[in-house]
């Protein structure tokens, strides 16, 4: 059973490939009849009648592809000037065509797209060309593809008349041809001198696909004017196509090859931080410091430590903005929180441009629901303005923030580029540049020992946060180097007072834990403030208000016609 089916699948595509043979074997050129008249203005003109047999096949007409460029042999180019077009069938009657330059070639497209023909038809095609002499020291020559080589039918018969413009002697001619595909030097056509001044070839077989004739007329000087062909000079052998060239093979060197490693060789040398003789310690109580002595506020103090601003510094400094005085927050039915006004903060004398910002942000009203806030577009405004403070107090020379912006534009501009080295170098070095002053590195020094304190479980440090420091004072601290919980837990046998700032939707006796565990549940309500409801790209979820039928992408409709 096997065997069979083998046997009828070789049957089947012998039938196919026997089948298709017979349907392009169909189409040929049964005549190619070419007269070449060389003009005294140095110009040719050719006339080609070709008998084109479409046989079964129902087509529209036919292609004719004219080369304007040929290549000498040190490969430099030169353009043909191709005029006076005209198409014509055996009685003079004109043909519809089109003509269409690609590349180096002309094509002319024949015929008439919404009507098909069949069978044989004969095309005249009629041209000029200028440029298609070539001129030595000793004599004048054509040298001239009748036939050229990309022709898709085999063509049965060829024959090529070259008239010269007055009558030259037998003696002072030399002629040959050439068949074959390209570069072929077969000889396998006829070439007779019938009269003076005229020169005719013709093939001795017929012509395959992509087989050409070639016919070389030599004459006299003086026969014809000299009308050289423009020599074709690209942009890129021009003197800015040069220099252009070298831009850009020295950018793609600097881009590929030196930028990733000048990344690394900047990081280690303008990169990292300076040392500093003022390191940690375990037991430190205060918060960072300014040079002229001004505490650092949480955010400001969780920026230092990473160099960025998150949800957890913005969380800080609304714990510290409540804890000072400017707004209570309050929790009225569970997971519900709004914000209550509290003192005037327009004149305040220690409220931060960033802190003002903010508070203009939320305190709108006397009670605001924390819930039908959008803080996402004022938290970048927030951003910006805590990055400018530390740049501003001499805790960095430059913004860190626009530093990490630029490296992340690079690292996307090397993975578009394929640039994959660049791609490491600019996530490992690059984003590693933002760099703090020597004030800020001994700054970060005192938080990092703060941020120790507040986890540590040493007894005697134990000791000194009960009888010494704050439950309040550093609990936005906690919250920004997230131990605010291990900071409870220290409290949690003490009997503290609930604070003035924050009120639960329960009277539960306080508790430091439970009371840490309500504040994060107003956190996760605040946060989500922070995150706009539009995707990236600015379209609203199909989920929210904004919906409707059609409100989507894709879609669209049809029918016939």
């Amino acid at each position: 059973m096997k065997k069979i089916f083998y046997q009828l699948l070789f049957i089947y595509f012998c039938f196919n490939g026997l089948f298709l043979t017979n349907i392009h074997a169909s189409e040929k050129i049964t005549q190619y009849d070419a007269k070449i008249d060389i003009n005294k203005n140095g110009t040719i003109t050719v006339e080609e009648k070709i008998d084109y047999d479409f046989g079964l096949q129902s087509k529209h007409g036919i292609y004719r592809i004219i080369p304007f460029v040929k290549t000498n042999q040190e490969n430099k180019k030169y353009r043909l000037d191709i005029a006076d077009i005209t198409v014509t069938d055996e009685k003079g009657a004109e043909y519809r065509f089109t003509q269409t330059y690609n590349g180096e070639d002309l094509t002319l497209k024949i015929g008439d797209a919404s009507t098909y023909v069949t069978g044989q038809k004969v095309y005249k095609i009629k041209y000029q060309v200028s440029g298609a002499l070539t001129y030595f020291s000793d004599h004048d020559e054509l040298n001239w593809n009748v036939i050229g080589n990309a022709w898709e039918v085999p063509i049965a018969s060829v024959t090529a008349e070259v008239q010269l413009p007055q009558g030259v002697s037998l003696d002072n001619l030399k002629s040959t041809c050439y068949t074959g595909v390209y570069e072929s030097k077969t000889q396998s056509c006829v070439i007779q001198n019938q009269t003076e001044g005229v020169i005719t070839a013709a093939t001795q077989e017929s012509l395959y696909s992509k087989e050409g004739l070639t016919i070389v007329v030599g004459f006299p000087k003086g026969i014809a004017a000299v009308l050289e062909p423009k020599e074709v000079i690209s942009f890129w052998s021009t003197f800015l196509g040069k220099l252009l060239s070298l831009i850009i093979a020295l950018a793609a060197l600097f881009w590929y090859v030196i930028y990733p490693i000048w990344l690394a060789i900047k990081w280690y040398r303008q990169g990292r931080d300076p040392e500093s003789k003022l390191g940690q310690v375990t037991a430190w109580y205060d918060p960072p410091k300014t040079a002229s002595g001004r505490l650092l506020t949480p955010v400001e103090t969780g920026t230092l430590i990473d160099e960025q601003v998150d949800l957890k510094d913005i969380s800080g400094m609304i714990v510290d903005l409540a804890r000072r005085g400017y707004y209570k927050i309050v929790e009225k039915k569970k997971n519900d929180f709004y914000f209550i006004q509290g003192k005037d903060f327009t004149n305040a004398k220690d409220i931060l441009p960033f802190e003002k910002e903010f508070l203009q942000a939320v305190i709108t009203d006397k009670e605001i629901r924390i819930k039908d806030l959008i803080l996402g577009p004022k938290i970048e405004k927030i951003s910006a303005k805590v990055y400018e403070q530390q740049v501003g107090d001499g805790f960095f020379p430059s913004n860190p923030n626009s530093i990490r912006n630029f490296y992340l534009a690079i690292t996307g501009l090397a993975a578009f580029t394929f640039n994959f080295q660049l791609v490491f170098s600019a996530l490992v070095f690059g984003r590693s540049m933002p760099k703090k002053t020597l004030l800020g590195v001994e700054q970060k020094n005192v938080a990092l020992s703060l941020k120790k304190f507040l986890q540590s479980q040493e007894r005697q440090l134990e000791f000194q946060a009960k009888n010494q420091l704050m439950f309040e004072k550093l609990l936005p601290y906690a919250i920004v180097f997230g131990v605010e919980k291990i900071w409870a837990d220290r409290f949690k046998d003490i009997n503290l007072k609930q604070p003035s700032w924050y009120s639960g939707y329960d009277n539960r006796q306080f508790n430091s834990l439970l009371f840490i565990s309500s504040l994060n549940s107003s956190f996760s309500s605040i946060r989500s403030t922070m995150t706009s409801t539009n995707s990236s790209s600015g379209f609203s979820s199909g989920f929210s208000s904004g919906g409707f039928s059609g409100g989507g992408g894709g879609g669209g409709g049809g029918g016939s016609w």
